[in-house]
C-alpha cells in the first residue's frame, strides 16, 4: 500500500496544479485575443518601400481645337515625330551597294499641256540656213533653266462695300455662307444682339430664334486695336496697381510700368512705340492705359479717319463651334480688319437649334 502523504505535501502539490493550470490558461487566452484581434482589425500592407514598375506608352499629342492663344477655324494639328535614322554600319552600306539598280518609271506626259516641238536639225536646216537652233548645255543636278510659273497675285483689298459678286446680300434675310452660298436666317425673326463700347457697337445677326442662339462669351473689339504710337510722360506717371476689390494687388504699378516699357521709349517728352505690339499683349496694355486715364478718343486709328462698318461672315455649328469666318466688307485698313476679326474670334457662341447657323457681325467706329 502507498504510504499517505502528508498533509503539508497534499497542499504543496495542489497549488502546483493550480499554478500551471493558471499559466496555461493565461497563454491561451491571449493566443486567442491575439487571433480574434487579427481578423477583426486587419492591417493595411505597405507600400512605401516597394519598387513599383510601369510600362507606359509613348508621347500622345492630341488635335487641339479651337480655344487657344491665336483663334484658328481649322485647329492646330499635332505635331509629327519622326523616327530615328537607322545607323550606318559596313555590312548595311555593302549590301546597299550591291543591291541592284531600279530604274525610275518616267512620268507620263500631261495632254492639256504639251511641250513644244523642238525641229531636228534636217529640217531646220532646210526650212533656213541662217536659223540655228543650239540646246544649252545642262549641268546634272543644275535647276531648270526655265523659270517656275508665277503663282497669280492676291486679290486687291478693296475698301467699303464690294462691287458685283459683294457677298453682302440686299435685305437682312439672308448672309453668305463660304461653301454653300447665300443661305437665309432661320424662320421668324433672326437674333439680333447690339453692344456699345468706347464710342464704337456691334450688331451680331444669328439665323435662331431668340432664346436658341447666342453668345457665351464676348471679348471687347476695342482692346484688340492698335495702341497710339505715342503716350504722353503723365500717363506714364499715373500707371496704378491693378486691384482686385476690396485691396488685393495683382500687379503693382512698378510691374505694370516694366511691361509698358517692353513697347514704349522715352524720347523727348513723349514715351514713343519702339516694338510691334502683337495681338495677343494689346489687352493688357489698354488696360493700363485706361487705368492711367488715357482717353480712348485719342487712339491713333480714330483721329482725322473715317472708317468703314467691318462685316464679317460666319457660322456656328450644332456642337458650337465658329466656322467660316470670312470678311466680307472692309474697313478700308487691313490692320483694323485683323484686329476686329482676332478679337470677334475670341468671343464663344451657344447653339440649341440642332443644325448650323449662319451669321453676320458688324463692327462699327
Amino acid at each position: 500500500m502507498r504510504k499517505a502523504l502528508s498533509y503539508e505535501l497534499r497542499e504543496e502539490r495542489k497549488r502546483k496544479l493550480v499554478s500551471l493550470g493558471v499559466t496555461v490558461g493565461l497563454y491561451a487566452l491571449g493566443l486567442g485575443a491575439g487571433i480574434l484581434l487579427g481578423v477583426l482589425n486587419p492591417q493595411e500592407k505597405a507600400y512605401s518601400n516597394t519598387t513599383v514598375v510601369l510600362n507606359l506608352t509613348g508621347p500622345t499629342t492630341p488635335e487641339l481645337g479651337l480655344g487657344s492663344v491665336t483663334p484658328s477655324d481649322k485647329g492646330e494639328k499635332a505635331q509629327e515625330i519622326e523616327p530615328p535614322a537607322p545607323a550606318k554600319t559596313a555590312q548595311a552600306e555593302a549590301a546597299r551597294l550591291d543591291e541592284p539598280k531600279i530604274k525610275a518609271i518616267e512620268k507620263p506626259k500631261e495632254a492639256t499641256s504639251p511641250a513644244p516641238a523642238v525641229p531636228s536639225s534636217s529640217s531646220a536646216t532646210s526650212a533656213s540656213a541662217s536659223t540655228e537652233i543650239v540646246a544649252p548645255a545642262q549641268n546634272v543636278g543644275a535647276p531648270a533653266t526655265s523659270p517656275p510659273p508665277e503663282a497669280a497675285p492676291p486679290e486687291p483689298w478693296v475698301p467699303g462695300e464690294r462691287g458685283p459678286g459683294s457677298r453682302l446680300t440686299s435685305n437682312n434675310s439672308s448672309v453668305l455662307v463660304p461653301g454653300q452660298g447665300s443661305v437665309p436666317f432661320a424662320r421668324g425673326n433672326p437674333t439680333v444682339i447690339r453692344k456699345a463700347e468706347r464710342g464704337n457697337s456691334s450688331e451680331t445677326t444669328l439665323g435662331g430664334a431668340q432664346g436658341t442662339v447666342g453668345h457665351n462669351i464676348y471679348v471687347p473689339i476695342y482692346s484688340n486695336m492698335p495702341l497710339p504710337r505715342e503716350v504722353p510722360a503723365g500717363i506714364f506717371q499715373n500707371i496704378p496697381d491693378l486691384i482686385q476689390p476690396p485691396s488685393t494687388v495683382i500687379h503693382s504699378a512698378r510691374a505694370r510700368k516694366q511691361a509698358f516699357l517692353a513697347y514704349y521709349e522715352y524720347a523727348d517728352g513723349v514715351y514713343r512705340m519702339k516694338n510691334e505690339v502683337p495681338l495677343d499683349q494689346r489687352e493688357p496694355l489698354w488696360q493700363i492705359l485706361e487705368d492711367a486715364k488715357f482717353s480712348i478718343d485719342q487712339a491713333d486709328y480714330k483721329q482725322g479717319r473715317s472708317l468703314m462698318p467691318v462685316v464679317i461672315g460666319f457660322s456656328v455649328t450644332r456642337d458650337n463651334q465658329l466656322r467660316g469666318v470670312e470678311i466680307l466688307q472692309s474697313s478700308g485698313d487691313p490692320e483694323i480688319d485683323r484686329s476686329v476679326v482676332y478679337g470677334f474670334k475670341r468671343a464663344a457662341f451657344w447653339n440649341k437649334t440642332g443644325e448650323t447657323v449662319p451669321g453676320r457681325f458688324t463692327y462699327r467706329f
